[in-house]
């Protein structure tokens, strides 16, 4: 049997590492290990011109990269396109393809979100006028969050994927003060200025860190961290505040609970999860009581624990060899068909 070829194609540079370049560099990694022909084809843009990494710092010698406006996919049999309307007219050639559904502008119901700038707009207004056709051009749909709406007939969901191994609650001691700790990107749409409104309301015992860099004196900047050093940072928080505006399935809640920490979010349809470790706040006002809330049954060991397992068992369903077969399934499969 022929091996199928298949071609990853994020709509931002993978140097970009954040979410779905994240998710297409691991993916990737895997496919290869297991022996499967695998490329990523990306996009040049990058997001506020930023460039995090260095593309062959993290993805494997084995998997080919290149980055264009234009690819030309006649040497694949599969592309998995991170989709966008109109995303065909920048890869073409491919025998089958897949549209992965990750972002929230397909999700929402609001054309107009006042956090979002007039490129995410106008792709949700080209959406709601040509997606229903735009998708039907695809052999397959990928969405990771059941609450995208698909009117495409081989629509398929498949949540994103967490190494438990890495993201652990045994991987470090919790920190001897309570911690909370900020992953996502310092940009509105995460709810950046929900954090920094939220750490300057609590209480001096209460400590808050965020990845990354700020001037905020409410919170401790940790800087960027490998993937490693984040694993360890999650383990080592009391609690993770993630208020984010826009989301998908979340790996900021994914790799909190596979860490056994709970996490303070908003009640946006994409954050799922068990009530006891997925605490859904509406507002600043009840994040801060939540978070308080969370703090005192740590401090007289009053119902955490049951928390943190709670957390534990959402991050297993979310786990690496759970999820990344039915992935490597889709692939190969639609590839054949395509053939």
């Amino acid at each position: 049997m022929v091996p199928v070829r298949v071609a990853l194609c994020p709509h931002i540079s993978v140097e970009h590492y954040r979410g779905g370049e994240k998710w297409a560099v691991e993916l990737a990694n895997r496919l290869a290990t297991d022996g499967v022909d695998v490329s990523i084809r990306a996009l040049p843009y990058t997001p506020d011109d930023e460039r995090r990494v260095r593309v062959r710092d993290v993805l494997d010698g084995n998997v080919p990269y290149r980055e264009a406006w234009r690819h030309d996919l006649s040497e694949f049999d599969t592309a998995y396109v991170f989709y966008a309307p109109l995303s065909n007219l920048f890869f073409t050639g491919e025998a089958a393809s897949i549209a992965g559904v990750h972002s929230w502008v397909f999700v929402s119901k609001r054309l107009f979100e006042p956090h979002y700038g007039v490129v995410p707009t106008a792709v949700k207004a080209l959406y709601r006028l040509v997606g229903r056709w735009d998708l039907r051009q695809y052999d397959a749909v990928h969405t990771v969050t059941p609450a995208f709406a698909s009117s495409h007939p081989n629509t398929v969901y498949i949540p994103n994927f967490v190494d438990t191994d890495r993201f652990s609650p045994d991987r470090e001691p919790l920190a001897d003060e309570f911690t909370v700790l900020v992953t996502a990107a310092h940009i509105r749409e995460k709810g950046w200025d929900l954090v920094r409104a939220v750490a300057a309301r609590l209480p001096a015992e209460i400590h808050v860190e965020a990845t990354g860099t700020c001037e905020d004196p409410s919170i401790r900047d940790l800087g960027f961290l490998t993937e490693d050093e984040l694993a360890s940072a999650y383990s080592r928080a009391h609690l993770v505040l993630h208020p984010a505006r826009v989301d998908t399935d979340s790996m900021v809640i994914n790799e909190a609970c596979a860490a056994g920490t709970p996490v303070v979010t908003t009640p946006i349809p994409t954050h799922v999860g068990n009530g006891q470790a997925v605490l859904r706040c509406n507002g600043v006002p009840e994040m801060v009581r939540t978070i308080e809330t969370v703090c005192r049954e740590w401090e007289r060991g009053d119902g955490y624990d049951r928390r943190c397992r709670a957390a534990r068992r959402h991050g297993e369903e979310h786990d690496v060899d759970v999820v990344y077969p039915k992935l490597k399934r889709l692939l190969l499969s639609v590839g054949r068909i395509g053939a």
